[in-house]
């Protein structure tokens, strides 16, 4: 393949990203634009942000990222997806970042472009064809990071303690999904689903809560007594899971240095033969004698081993509860 044919099919270019202008808008668009307007876009600041040309940095230097097929997706029934599929949804660590600057990259182009228009009287067609098109680009993005985390969301929903209706915890976990997409901090050097899965575990604990306080309050017929017996079975099939996770963490242990082992035993009670206090940042500076950034920096390295270790020895579905 040629380098032009390559070249004509890159999806996003800084080229491609000029909105058309010089054209009326149409009822349509004008109702978007004044809901766009009405609420103020949010957006994750980064200094690459407020680098010079960034844009072409965002865009156009870097590898498209693939867009794959959603057509297995069918939140309403408890299916298992393959392992191949699995593989060709995950996102490495650099192209989640791509797609995430270019998410935030684009919101923060609709923020300025906001307050521009909601501060003048007057507003060109050249500002409206642009906050369209920003606006746009966007939503393609977060798009494609929710599609590319759909299964994680899946797997989380099947290995989870609540019960009820298995479309409703979905929807629940997308819910959290599409938060954490819009709150996640890709310059911070960890993969997305480490932090999305602190979001999913906190949306379905809640889901769990909110269906055992309507148990309680409603009596149960005895259509619904096996969901209960399922729920239980679904705690000690889980339990093989968690051993898997624990051996993981137990292996990765010996790529751990001395040093990361005591921020890891005083931070979160990890590698201990007691039960340690728990200790801040601060606290954990203090006790080994050095800084809280220092210890911020220790901790988030030796989180990094223990997250690859756990990538190579476990499959997705399994890292996911």
């Amino acid at each position: 393949m040629s380098h032009s044919t390559k070249h004509n099919q890159k999806q996003v270019t800084s080229s491609s990203l000029a909105p058309k202008s010089n054209r009326r808008c149409s009822t349509s668009e004008q109702a978007l634009i004044e809901q766009i307007l009405s609420e103020p876009e949010f957006f994750v600041p980064s200094p690459l942000l407020r680098r010079k040309h960034a844009q072409a940095l965002i865009f156009d230097d870097v590898d498209e990222v693939p867009r794959n097929s959603t057509s297995w997706y069918c939140p309403a029934i408890d299916c298992e997806v393959t392992n191949s599929k699995k593989r060709q949804m995950l996102l490495s660590r650099e192209q989640e970042q791509i797609l995430f600057r270019q998410y935030n990259y684009a919101r923060m182009r609709v923020s300025k472009l906001q307050k521009k228009l909601n501060r003048k009287s007057k507003r060109t067609r050249k500002d409206l064809d642009s906050l369209l098109h920003w606006h746009s680009v966007a939503q393609e993005k977060r798009e494609h990071i929710v599609e590319c985390n759909l299964a994680l969301v899946l797997a989380m929903a099947k290995r989870s303690w609540a019960f009820g209706e298995y479309a409703d915890l979905v929807a629940e976990g997308n819910i959290a999904l599409c938060k954490s997409v819009d709150r996640f901090d890709p310059e911070l050097g960890y993969k997305f689903s480490t932090y999305a899965c602190r979001a999913l575990s906190t949306a379905f604990n809640r889901f769990g809560k909110n269906q055992l306080k309507h148990q309680h309050a409603v009596r149960l017929d005895d259509d619904a007594q096996p969901e209960l017996v399922h729920a239980e079975n679904e705690v000690y099939e889980s339990s093989d899971v968690l051993e898997q996770v624990r051996q993981a963490i137990r292996d990765a242990e010996r790529e751990l240095t001395s040093r990361e082992q005591d921020v890891l035993r005083w931070r979160f009670g990890l590698h201990a033969g007691h039960n340690p206090p728990l200790l801040t940042l601060a606290k954990a500076g203090k006790q080994m004698g050095v800084s809280k950034e220092c210890i911020r920096q220790i901790q988030l390295k030796a989180l990094e081993k223990i997250q690859e270790s756990l990538e190579i020895q476990l499959h997705s579905d399994l890292l996911a509860s």
